[in-house]
């Protein structure tokens, strides 16, 4: 997660009277001072953004995030004593140590934690250490640190190519398996043709004009679906779209589409998302797509 810093307009709105906040406990309008105004300004800025994040947060960490961990982890800090100096060093130093602690086990080297305090509360109970013994200590701790990361690359090295061969493989049965949901539709229907770059479709309807360009105006109404029928995208009104941004078996398509065309498309892996599918997951690697386009306007670009 990125840090967040409140920009100097958030204070400014608040010394403002900024009253378009409104949450749960109250309203800023109704806050007494300048400094009850300010937390309750950070406190939604802060919630709010943060409910945001979670949305990004990687697998497998977000099928284990607890929003009441999360908060009980907030209040538990926010609330605590802050004459108590020692304790805030504590959790810093604490924390620090978690974040490498963690990103040690995913990658296979696990330490014992409860060794590893009562090791540090014993040489940090000590009433001296010399320079030597630093020193020493930080020698040893580097080799085995270096050994370490030596494990952790080896285990991400293990994974990346375990993950690579899976991807493979499943890009290659959904290959397959569009390929044999294409032909078995053709099988069926002599009106779904195929260009020579392999695009399947069918003309339900043929409009009237000239065919688009890529740099024309184009308004067009889709429904787009994986052969097994679920919508991963679709729009109910017109939108524009732009031949040169599209993946390439929607725009040559469309470039058979003139305004008031209904085509379905059926596109294959390689000119869809490819190998590596869409990042959100939604379409994976090599997926045969299936559009139902509607080109609604072709405006020629002035």
């Amino acid at each position: 997660m990125k840090k967040i810093i409140l920009s100097a307009a958030v204070a400014m709105a608040v010394a403002a009277g900024m009253t378009s906040c409104s949450q749960k406990g109250g309203s800023l309008e109704t806050q007494k001072t300048y400094a009850d105004s300010l937390s309750y300004v950070i406190g939604t800025a802060q919630g709010d953004y943060f409910l945001k994040t979670i949305e990004t947060i990687p697998s497998p960490d977000k099928e284990k995030f607890s929003k009441d961990d999360f908060l009980r982890g907030i209040k538990e800090v926010l609330m605590a004593d802050t004459n108590k100096v020692g304790y805030f060093y504590g959790m810093q130093i604490a924390l620090q140590l978690n974040q490498n602690l963690v990103a040690m086990s995913r990658s296979g080297v696990d330490v014992d934690r409860a060794l590893l305090y009562k090791q540090f509360a014993a040489s940090f109970s000590a009433d001296s250490v010399s320079d030597e013994q630093v020193e020493k200590n930080n020698e040893l701790l580097t080799n085995l640190m270096n050994q370490a990361r030596a494990k952790m690359m080896e285990k991400q090295r293990a994974d990346q190519e375990k993950a690579q061969k899976e991807a493979q493989a499943k890009a290659e049965e959904n290959e397959k398996a569009g390929k044999a949901y294409i032909e078995s539709l053709k099988a069926k229907d002599s009106s779904i043709k195929t260009t020579e770059d392999g695009l399947s479709y069918k003309v339900e309807k043929q409009g009237q004009g000239a065919m688009p360009t890529d740099n024309d105006n184009i308004m067009v109404v889709y429904t787009g679906k994986l052969i097994d029928g679920t919508v991963f995208d679709e729009s109910k009104e017109p939108v524009p779209m732009n031949l040169n941004r599209v993946i390439r078996g929607f725009s040559e398509g469309l470039k058979m589409m003139n305004k008031g065309s209904k085509y379905t498309l059926y596109i294959p892996g390689d000119l869809a998302y490819g190998m590596s599918g869409t990042p959100d997951g939604s379409i994976p690697p090599m997926s045969t797509l299936v559009f139902e386009v509607e080109v609604t306007d072709v405006q020629p670009a002035k």
